[in-house]
């Protein structure tokens, strides 16, 4: 299994020699219909409708992130948080700074 470097964790954005790390707050459960509801410097906050039971929200996650940044949900996998609301996922084939350019398009 990889290992990556999640600390400290100050930005919701950074590179690795693997690809770009995103931090994710969710909300699972959630009745607003925006997928994206804030970015900060340290987190992106997301609302999921599916439950955090059973992997439902994790699925629901990737499915929806890999629309928002119009790639491949192979190009996107959660390394950290699988049980949490707070999460850490790889994007290959994405600088951070085009993966800050698509967030910030997209609000």
């Amino acid at each position: 299994m990889d290992t990556y470097n999640l600390e400290p964790m100050v930005n919701a954005i950074w590179e690795t020699a693997r690809g770009t790390l995103l931090r994710i707050i969710v909300r699972p459960n959630s009745k607003e219909k925006n997928f994206l509801a804030h970015i900060t410097p340290e987190a992106i906050l997301v609302n999921l409708r599916g439950p955090a039971r059973e992997g439902k929200a994790n699925s629901e996650l990737l499915k929806k992130l890999s629309k928002l940044l119009n790639i491949s949900t192979s190009e996107i996998s959660l390394v950290a948080g699988h049980k949490s609301r707070e999460k850490t996922m790889l994007i290959v084939g994405m600088s951070a700074e085009e993966l800050t350019n698509k967030l910030m398009n997209v609000t």
